[in-house]
């Protein structure tokens, strides 16, 4: 099967697309065949002079070096390279890896592409592959719930081979969130690496201010497709609307981070294209660990009872949503159906029977104590967590919004400093269910940002990510979101397509199965 070549439509795909992705995947260049439409189209069309792409965003990287975890965005940048790439579709493509195969239940090989070289010079092969994963291993807080306990053992020089501690029928899903990177240079280097990283990737930064401004160049030692564009600029944009006025006054080329008031006007005028890909669940976090109160399951279920989704998405999300289930989006063949109906009635009974009773002032309280909480949010959902303030304050309870700048929220997350949290860290279609119910759910991950601990999940979770079979795994997602639905570590809301893209109309070769990647066949033409 030619992974890098198919793009994959429709849910009934995507599970193919995963089943077929874990027996191997043919050689391939990261952009080969991918957009044959897009491709003839830029041949044919006159580029303009320049090839300056110019976007802003909300999600600025603070670092360049991947094991720090605001650097997600350079990888979307074309500056960082995983062995594979997510599709917005949740398959995967190769990238720096040419193929792969699943030697035995618990042993993968990957092949790399040739003649790779890091930006220094320095070849990219499978020992520097093997020192930059057990790098990620180790400083890269996101790694022990994807590639913990991984042994790597160079077989040759364009060969690595991978031995999970289980078999893993879905492991190379694991390896798009960890680029590859010249451990040498990290190590000469130290705090230097984190603005002088050396990669792989056909844009190389040229001036770099952390969470605010990124310019990058076309490599010209890039291995794969050579790069259209001749330097990339990014700049910070936490406000929607200043983003919108950017691309109408031409101060930039591409807005990262479509809002929903904003898409409404972007796509009224007839210069732009937006881009939504595969939508995913909104969620609001609980944070159990930390708040006593939420470890009561009557005060969950309560929070998730007064929740009125209906006025969410046709208020906050102007109707671009539609009511959530479990984890997973409605309609995925691993989703389940049944989702929360608003009963703020049953809500009040619930906060009652657990001893909170109403003041005067219409919040109720415990031995004297407010039963309230502070909601951790940043820009884009600000307005979720204002129209959530009001509807919870309808049951007795008291919210206190702790807005925060948009990367700042991934540390405090990571290190549990929130009480809830309107938090991007949303389920979506994937190839790999039971690695993402893991991070989420499991208990004792990091990712696990509630603290959620059910051993009867684990154990289920233990049992999916070990099942090859598409079938029984799709039965036991479902199991285990049911289970999840009824405990309410996290309360769902709504599956939107938030996180779109809106292009200026002269930005062209933009994959559409990478919407929001910078990819080498992008270009601007006249």
């Amino acid at each position: 099967m030619k992974s890098g070549s198919r793009k994959f439509q429709g849910w009934g795909a995507i599970i193919a697309a995963f089943l077929m992705v874990t027996l191997s995947a043919c050689a391939s260049k990261p952009n080969e065949g991918t957009q044959p439409a897009i491709s003839n189209a830029a041949k044919s069309a006159e580029a303009a002079k320049e090839q300056v792409l110019k976007y802003v965003t909300l999600n600025m990287p603070r670092s360049l070096d991947p094991v720090h975890i605001d650097a997600q965005r350079i990888t979307s940048d074309g500056i960082a390279e995983p062995l594979v790439m997510l599709n917005d579709d949740g398959s995967i493509r190769p990238w720096l890896a040419k193929s792969w195969k699943n030697i035995e239940p618990a042993l993968w090989e990957v092949e790399l592409q040739p003649d790779v070289k890091f930006w220094s010079g320095a070849s990219m092969d499978a020992a520097a592959v093997k020192a930059a994963l057990e790098r990620h291993q180790k400083l890269n807080k996101r790694a022990p719930s994807q590639i913990g306990g991984v042994e790597f053992i160079v077989k040759d020089k364009l060969h690595l081979q991978m031995k999970t501690a289980k078999p893993d029928p879905n492991f190379i899903f694991k390896l798009n969130g960890f680029a590859i990177h010249n451990v040498e240079e990290a190590t000469r280097l130290g705090d230097k690496f984190n603005s002088q990283a050396d990669l792989t990737g056909f844009m190389k930064p040229v001036q770099f201010t952390a969470g605010e401004l990124l310019i990058a160049e076309a490599f010209p030692g890039y291995w794969g497709e050579k790069p259209k564009l001749q330097r990339l600029e990014a700049r910070l944009g936490a406000d929607a609307q200043a983003r919108l006025l950017a691309l109408k006054n031409g101060d930039a080329d591409a807005d990262m981070n479509v809002e929903v008031e904003q898409r409404v006007s972007y796509e009224k005028d007839p210069k732009f294209a937006t881009y939504f890909p595969i939508g995913q669940t909104t969620n609001l976090w609980l944070n159990m660990k930390k708040v006593p109160e939420l470890q009561d399951k009557r005060i969950r279920m309560a929070l998730n009872l007064a929740v009125d989704r209906k006025e969410l998405i046709d208020g906050v999300s102007r109707g671009f949503a539609s009511k959530a289930t479990g984890h997973f989006p409605a309609g995925l063949p691993y989703a389940i159906a049944t989702s929360t109906e608003t009963d703020r009635v049953k809500a009040e009974k619930l906060l009652d029977e657990a001893g909170w009773n109403k003041g005067p002032d219409g919040i109720r309280t415990k031995n004297g104590q407010k039963l309230k909480f502070k909601i951790l949010t940043y820009t884009v959902f600000q307005p979720l967590a204002v129209a959530l303030q009001s509807q919870l304050k309808g049951v007795g309870v008291e919210i206190e919004l702790n807005p925060v700048e948009t990367t700042a929220s991934n540390q405090m997350m990571l290190d549990g400093n929130f009480e809830t949290a309107t938090y991007c860290s949303c389920g979506t279609a994937t190839g790999d269910i039971g690695g993402q119910l893991y991070s989420y759910y499991y208990t004792g991950v990091a990712s696990n940002y509630g603290g959620y601990s059910n051993p009867e999940v684990d154990k289920l979770i233990n049992r999916l990510s070990s099942e090859f079979d598409a079938g029984k795994q799709m039965e036991l997602a479902k199991q285990l979101q049911t289970i999840v639905q009824e405990d309410v570590p996290i309360i769902y809301l709504f599956n939107n397509t938030r996180w779109g893209a809106a292009y200026n109309k002269k930005v062209q070769g933009i994959d559409k199965n990478m919407q929001t990647k910078i990819v080498p066949g992008m270009y601007i033409s006249k």
